[in-house]
């Protein structure tokens, strides 16, 4: 929730904040976890100022997973609602998520192996990202 955190600081603070964000700028991947339970105000206001923080930083987009989280708290048409709203229907780096029942967490690991290997195949062969699988679980 780094944007809610940033949006509550005083500006000269969040100058600070950004030298650590632009670590990111280093990441083989960035999971952009969205609280998909927000009212659209919000959660439009939120994802805006990710986007927008990580397009300053110079971070490919191609890096991001989207991980809509709180699947558990809303109904499927609102679910469907908000991807049109933030524009992420046709992304197909994005995973519907409840980390308190753990629903499709298995599918976000899968699409952070994929997205790892497919960014550097030659990097990895078959069969040898147990280090992927040992640090996210199976």
């Amino acid at each position: 929730d780094t944007v809610g955190f940033i949006s509550k600081l005083p500006a000269y603070m969040i100058d600070a904040f950004k030298s650590t964000l632009e670590e990111l700028t280093y990441s083989d991947i960035i999971i952009l976890v969205i609280d998909i339970s927000d009212s659209q105000l919000e959660l439009k206001k939120k994802f805006a100022s990710c986007m927008r923080t990580l397009d300053e930083l110079g971070v490919k987009k191609e890096k991001i997973i989207f991980a809509l989280n709180k699947l558990d708290l809303i109904k499927q048409d609102q679910i469907n609602y908000k991807r049109e709203l933030l524009n992420l229907v046709e992304n197909e780096k994005v995973v519907l998520v409840s980390s308190k029942t753990g629903e499709n967490i298995r599918e976000l690991k899968e699409l952070i192996q994929n997205t790892i290997i497919n960014q550097n195949p030659y990097k990895y062969k078959k069969n040898e990202m147990k280090g992927v699988v040992d640090t996210f679980g199976n």
